[in-house]
């Protein structure tokens, strides 16, 4: 039997199919331009989040490594440029302009791992015009994939300090891209224990050793529970986690102290129990007081079961015993949060030596014209306040840095190593209300009096 010709080789999504996505108007206006002599024209584009969730207090800015490396290497395929053609979206003109595509403007950034606010671009490109409207999709939706994973992992490792969040694995994504993205922006924050092979040879990472769990299905596969337990702590003997409440969890926790015991008069040592339902809290101090008795101190107890920060902020508050905590569907779905407002806005035209401000008035969706910079200051190494302004103020530390000039890297991409340290030092100088989980905090950026000055000329020139 042959397969349909309409079945791809493959489901997953890969650099290639970027070029073609997006939406049929992006492609066909581009083509008005050509046809009208308007592609040389410069304009100046901000990427931002309209409103921070209402769950949220602060973002931190992630996707800056994929955006950066995605406009490197943007082109179009032959195959991908009939396919426009034929379905009469592009122009003959405007196919020879894509079979040269190659980006030739500015990309200015924050930082990966900034935290921001509402209203503050945090991506600023310059461009050709057609360059600029190629990349709606792709900046679009690599900022908002990026930053919802690193912001919800963030709070799940603030909401378990000092114990550990674990996680965020990849169980239950919307899809193998979600997360892989979620790993590696889970790693970023701190999250310990990135159960994903995958990740750490795409950076050239070692796979950490370390805990290894025998869940449910492995100590199902055995006639029964202590036969698995045993079968794992002999392969694994330093480093195996047990699930207790496969069946009964009081015998499942009997049987895990007893294969701790014969590990321990081997020399070696049970890692831990792992606990993945019921009520976690009686569960847990249950567990603790049984294995201290049995004297394991030492054995850890790690706490699952659709956990995230607001159920981690629950259980520490009731004093659970817990070492860890794992994080998987609520995480990787960012389920409390699942959206943001990302929107990616003309701010100014420059024809020649010409510029013209451009902005939205639409009630609810004002955008802010004029090559804009955010500023940040910090009063005793916290933040006191940012502020929209133009490019060229002074307001304080200008958090827009440039990455791409005419086409070329200009700056280095930090590794992930310099990523971690540097959100961790972010973290640090957010106040304190600013982490809580679960009060929202209202904060947005103020917008400087010269900016404010061109809002009012650029809407009375539309009056």
């Amino acid at each position: 039997m042959k397969l349909s010709k309409n079945i791809p080789n493959s489901h997953l999504f890969n650099e290639e199919d970027l070029s073609l996505f997006e939406y049929n108007q992006i492609f066909s206006v581009c083509s008005i331009w050509m046809k009208n002599k308007m592609d040389n024209k410069i304009a100046t584009f901000d990427l931002l989040v309209r409103d921070i969730p209402d769950k949220r207090n602060f973002l931190l800015f992630g996707g800056l490594e994929e955006i950066v490396i995605g406009l490197k290497n943007w082109n179009y395929k032959e195959y991908q440029i009939k396919s426009l053609l034929k379905a009469e979206i592009i122009t003959e003109q405007f196919a020879t302009y894509l079979r040269k595509f190659k980006f030739s403007g500015d990309l200015w950034a924050m930082p990966e791992g900034t935290p921001f606010f509402a209203g503050e671009p945090v991506v600023r490109i310059s461009a050709p015009i057609v360059e600029a409207n190629l990349i709606t999709m792709f900046l679009m939706n690599a900022l908002t994939s990026n930053t919802l994973f690193m912001s919800k992992a963030v709070r799940c490792v603030i909401a378990a300090s000092p114990g550990n969040c674990n996680g965020i694995y990849g169980t239950r994504a919307h899809s193998f891209e979600s997360s892989m993205k979620s790993a590696r922006n889970s790693y970023l924050v701190g999250t310990k224990a990135i159960a994903c092979p995958s990740f750490y040879n795409k950076y050239n990472l070692e796979i950490p050793s370390g805990l290894t769990i025998a869940y449910h299905a492995f100590i199902k596969s055995f006639d029964d529970e202590i036969t698995a337990m045993r079968a794992a702590a002999e392969m694994f003997p330093n480093s195996i986690a047990l699930m207790v409440d496969t069946y009964d969890f009081k015998q499942g926790l009997e049987n895990a102290i007893i294969v701790a015991n014969e590990l321990r008069q081997k020399g070696s040592a049970l890692k831990g129990i792992v606990i993945d339902s019921g009520d976690l809290a009686s569960l847990a101090k249950y567990s603790r007081k049984r294995l201290d008795r049995a004297g394991l101190k030492d054995v850890t107890i790690t706490l699952a079961s659709n956990l995230d920060e607001y159920k981690i902020i629950k259980l520490k508050k009731e004093k659970v015993p817990a070492d860890a905590y794992l994080v998987i569907t609520e995480g990787i779905t960012s389920a409390d949060e699942p959206k943001l407002e990302t929107v990616y806005k003309m701010a100014q035209i420059q024809d020649g030596v010409k510029k013209i401000q451009t902005a939205k008035f639409a009630p609810g969706k004002l955008s802010l014209p004029g090559v804009k910079q955010v500023f940040r200051i910090c009063k005793r190494g916290e933040l006191y306040k940012d502020i929209i302004g133009l490019e060229n103020e002074k307001l304080g530390e200008p958090l827009l840095k440039k990455f791409i000039q005419k086409g070329k890297i200009v700056r280095d991409l930090p590794d992930l190593s310099q990523i971690k340290a540097y959100i961790e030092s972010q973290i640090q100088k957010l106040p304190k209300k600013l982490l809580s989980i679960d009060k929202k905090i209202e904060y947005r950026a103020q917008v400087s009096d010269k900016l404010k000055k061109m809002v009012e000329e650029v809407k009375l020139s539309h009056q």
